[in-house]
């Protein structure tokens, strides 16, 4: 009783409250055994990256569990405890501990460079915090989730085994073909109707997710460095939208 007076909360959103503090604990217990098993002997070392990015973005899929009322009502952020967890978590290992040997540094950085973790996984990290504060349970961040916690996860796989055609755009590291168009495009229209079905969100007519893919593909081709996890869902937001006003997409 204490506590609910503390907090000013009514008993239907006391009892929603403590419903959203258990479905973050059972989000933060999922991250933690899937980056056990990540880390385990069971996964070569050129794949934890791309799994742990594949981990971090399908906490979203824990989104409809949580309850949100309309006032006085905060707990439905706990949605971005995991991902705002890894990004202090991040920057703590890459920008004040430097340690190579760190394990999870190893793991996640291509180069075991301490400050690689800096760039694309907090950077992505970041972007998840923000879509569950601005964009939760949205069209918009279903479809960034899908183009980068997917299409983008996915690429580095495709190009690797593969991969024959390379190119590189000014600014942009190595790419391939196959990773561009089978990985980010393919993975994010794929990754578009999965991430809208487990959030129970009306699905999108397949020329808007097309639009959606291509704005993902180019943008993640075209990205200069490591920021693909900045710039493709900067590009979903501002271009998405009016490429599909120009084309008349409804």
């Amino acid at each position: 009783r204490f506590l609910q007076e503390a907090l000013g909360l009514q008993s239907e959103s006391f009892f929603l409250f403590w419903n959203n503090v258990f479905v973050s604990q059972i989000m933060l217990l999922y991250y933690k055994v899937g980056s056990e098993l990540i880390f385990s002997r069971a996964w070569r070392l050129s794949s934890c990256r791309q799994a742990l990015h594949m981990l971090l973005s399908s906490c979203i899929f824990f989104w409809p569990l949580f309850e949100v009322q309309p006032e006085n009502d905060w707990s439905w952020r706990l949605n971005t405890l995991v991902p705002s967890v890894m990004m202090a978590r991040f920057y703590y290992k890459g920008a004040i501990l430097k340690d190579p040997d760190d394990t999870e540094v190893q793991m996640i950085s291509r180069s075991s460079s301490p400050s690689e973790i800096l760039f694309g996984p907090l950077q992505w990290a970041a972007v998840l915090t923000y879509l569950g504060l601005y964009h939760f349970r949205t069209t918009e961040a279903a479809i960034i989730v899908a183009a980068v916690g997917v299409g983008d996860a996915l690429a580095p796989w495709f190009g690797t085994w593969y991969g024959r055609h390379v190119y590189q755009m000014p600014w942009a590291q190595n790419k391939t073909m196959e990773g561009s168009l089978v990985g980010v495009f393919l993975g994010t229209c794929v990754g578009i109707y999965l991430c809208l079905w487990v959030m129970g969100l009306q699905l999108l007519p397949l020329r808007v997710v097309l639009v959606n893919a291509a704005v993902a593909a180019i943008a993640e081709g075209v990205s200069p460095g490591h920021f693909d996890n900045l710039t493709v869902p900067l590009a979903i937001h501002f271009l998405g939208p009016r490429i599909e006003s120009l084309l008349a997409i409804k």
